[in-house]
């Protein structure tokens, strides 16, 4: 049958001011020490020490997930900053401004024809607005030309390496009785931008 420890015992009928008493009183406080530390090492306060390990893998796990989830991050925010950037670039190198649109169409129009050899004729011009956008529009440029096919291939060669932004639209050609020549209506589309207004003098 277990019984409790009775320090008192140990010392009942024994004269405090002898040796024999301190020597008991060392050995009852040294074994309530080893009790002490015994349960400490079997159940300590924070936990087992497999428990702390577990806590500590699970911490440092936790750690890295977090690191990886903020280099996740980063490297999203990264990309998209990027993106946003090469966005407005292209739009300062591609969009034309409205009000040089025109003459800007017209005047590459008139350069790749002369240096490939075909002859341009009647054209039509017309805008339409971009879905979704509040300030594009596509300005459709319509004309006829005139040549054989090798002056054909090249204009539309020269159209391809513009460095103006002229997307082929539509193209529909027929040949001509007289010799080899071609007739060709070609559509070509370019993207305007309206014109940002500039505040006046002394207006925030």
């Amino acid at each position: 049958m277990r019984r409790n420890f009775d320090f008192a015992s140990l010392t009942r009928g024994v004269d405090r001011r002898s040796p024999r008493f301190w020597l008991q009183a060392g050995i009852g406080l040294l074994v309530i020490a080893n009790a002490v530390a015994l349960f400490l090492y079997i159940a300590p306060p924070g936990g087992t020490r497999q428990e702390l390990l577990e806590e500590s893998r699970q911490t440092q796990r936790q750690i890295a997930s977090s690191k990886a989830g903020a280099a996740r991050l980063r490297f999203i925010s990264g990309k998209v900053q990027t993106g946003g950037e090469q966005a407005v670039d292209f739009q300062a190198k591609y969009f034309l401004p409205k009000r040089v649109a025109y003459h800007q169409v017209i005047s590459e129009i008139q350069r790749m024809a002369k240096e490939s050899g075909v002859q341009q004729r009647e054209g039509v011009f017309s805008e339409e607005p971009v879905e979704g956008s509040a300030d594009l529009s596509i300005l459709n440029i319509t004309s006829s030309y005139e040549g054989n096919y090798d002056n054909l291939m090249r204009f539309l060669y020269q159209a391809d390496k513009s460095p103006m932004l002229l997307m082929l639209d539509t193209l529909q050609a027929s040949p001509q009785q007289r010799g080899q020549q071609i007739n060709a209506s070609i559509r070509f589309q370019a993207i305007v931008r309206e014109d940002v207004p500039v505040p006046a003098a002394g207006r925030p």
